[in-house]
């Protein structure tokens, strides 16, 4: 027999397959690598778990924990960020971060750690049937546990101006006010001040957060260019010494969506447009994510390109 006349949201709860299976049948199952424990009473076939990325995985840990839940439960920091699909930087932790006014002690259990910092304030939306908390204080609450560089992403991330949910600025700051954390309260206003929604991609924002710790002149971004063959948009630029910053991050090389089956391709396609661009007396360096993690190979490229100090 199988499981999928039970399956709910991908999941199997034993409460649902008791009255057709024994126990033992359910304990083979698991021996056997058939099915996957989430929970006590909470399963997931195993050849689709091992098809989840870490964050579906972590969303599935999240449905489980709502499936057994008794009353209401929000989500949270990291989890609420999966749900959203922020990036984040680090992997997606095992446990599950729920939101909860506090109580007293205990407010940990295996698999679910639960939070009360801002409980009174937090705003909340339903995403996929889970109920988290919403695009700001999420934001802020991933920022919070993370230094300004590993953290600009996910904040850029929620103003960028191709998120179809994105926020502002002052969105940020009206949850920072209403969250007035003991700790962290700096921090969370220089992220918000330095904040875009133009930055395209995680590490991008990443790489303006360290050209800005190395005190480099901040870069425009998203500047367009045209010549005879159309436009391009490089992703940063120092108009006053006519270098342009490119980041390269390995994605583009291995996604389809970029790559179309031929990653040499897109290598080619580079390599054309970086000829436009120096045809126009620009400057090109290529920022890798090598480079983010290494300021001072970046600071090196920076200088040897000619790029001003503040």
């Amino acid at each position: 027999m199988t499981y999928d006349a039970f399956i709910r949201n991908g999941l199997i709860l034993a409460e649902a397959i008791r009255p057709f299976m024994t126990e033992r049948t359910i304990r083979r199952d698991l021996e056997f690598g058939n099915i996957v424990r989430l929970r006590r009473g909470v399963f997931v076939e195993a050849s689709h778990w091992a098809a989840l990325p870490a964050r579906g995985k972590h969303v599935y840990k999240m449905r489980a924990v709502a499936a057994l839940a008794k009353g209401r439960v929000i989500f949270c920091g990291e989890s609420a960020a999966a749900a959203w699909k922020m990036p984040i930087e680090r992997d997606w932790p095992d446990d599950v971060a729920v939101l909860q006014s506090w109580r007293g002690g205990g407010q940990s259990n295996s698999g679910v750690r639960r939070v009360s910092a801002g409980a009174g304030t937090a705003r909340t939306v339903t995403i996929n049937g889970l109920e988290v908390t919403d695009l700001a204080r999420t934001a802020l609450d991933v920022a919070r546990s993370r230094d300004f560089v590993d953290a600009i992403g996910s904040v850029d991330w929620a103003l960028w101006r191709k998120n179809p949910e994105a926020i502002t600025a002052e969105d940020l700051t009206a949850d920072l006010q209403r969250l007035n954390p003991r700790a962290g309260g700096r921090h969370l206003r220089q992220l918000i001040s330095f904040a875009t929604p133009l930055s395209d991609s995680f590490y991008e924002s990443a790489a303006r957060a360290v050209i800005h710790q190395l005190g480099f002149v901040a870069p425009e971004l998203q500047v367009r260019l045209t010549d005879s063959r159309g436009e391009m948009i490089p992703d940063f630029l120092w108009r006053s010494v006519g270098v342009l910053g490119e980041f390269d991050g390995k994605e583009k090389y291995m996604r389809d969506i970029y790559a179309k089956g031929d990653p040499g391709n897109v290598v080619w396609q580079e390599k054309k447009r970086e000829d436009r661009l120096r045809a126009m007396n620009f400057t090109v360096v290529r920022i890798l994510t090598e480079h983010v993690m290494n300021p001072a190979s970046l600071e090196q490229i920076l200088v040897s390109a000619g790029v001003p100090r503040r």
